[in-house]
């Protein structure tokens, strides 16, 4: 008798023998072994029991502070929860001082980058006159910068004393207009919305 030996492995006639197949290869199964679920279920939150009872007197006189589990630093542990004998006392006022060098009082502080500005009074009546006189007669010519700059005194100051002519402001009015006329609508709503926050600003909201 001849045996006729197959072409195709025996590996891929395995389905023809289905008994076969659920002996020999086990059905995938999904266990709880994880780490993330192993480390879950053993979060347990301790029973209340187990602590000390706190009376109400307690929970309002004293103070808990926890710090997070790292090396004591005189930077992270309030000078408050130091005894006084703790040397991390010392550490805490070199760190200060360190930090903070022109704390001292005989030290000397640095050159200023710029020249401070004195407020100066050297204004007299004759002059604040001569100024309402040149902002009335031509507001235009007789703008605040160049009435600061002639009398050396600060914009502020021009503002303060004298006030521009409506003609002036309708001017400026429609110079601002016309800049407003050529904005798009994302800035558009980025000042209306600005303008909403300032509003808010003294309703504290």
């Amino acid at each position: 008798m001849n045996l006729a030996v197959p072409k195709r492995p025996v590996t891929n006639l395995i389905f023809l023998y289905p008994s076969f197949v659920h002996k020999t290869i086990p059905a995938a199964r999904r266990h709880e072994s994880s780490a993330r679920r192993t480390t879950k279920r053993l979060r347990v939150k301790p029973n209340p029991s187990f602590a000390p009872p706190i009376t109400a007197d307690q929970l309002q006189q004293h103070v808990v502070f926890n710090p997070p589990s790292s090396s004591p630093s005189p930077y992270q542990t309030p000078a408050a929860f130091l005894p006084p004998s703790d040397p991390r006392r010392s550490l805490l006022i070199q760190a200060h001082e360190h930090a903070n060098p022109y704390a001292q009082r005989n030290k000397r502080l640095p050159p200023p980058i710029e020249k401070p500005e004195e407020k100066m009074y050297h204004l007299k009546e004759e002059e604040i006159t001569e100024i309402h006189r040149l902002r009335k007669e031509d507001p235009f010519t007789w703008s605040s910068k160049k009435l600061a700059k002639k009398f050396n005194c600060s914009q502020f100051f021009v503002a303060m004393i004298c006030e521009a002519s409506p003609e002036r402001k309708a001017q400026q009015q429609r110079a601002l207009d016309e800049i407003k006329a050529r904005w798009g609508n994302r800035r558009r709503y980025a000042r209306e919305d600005r303008q909403k926050r300032k509003a808010l600003w003294g309703r504290d909201e």
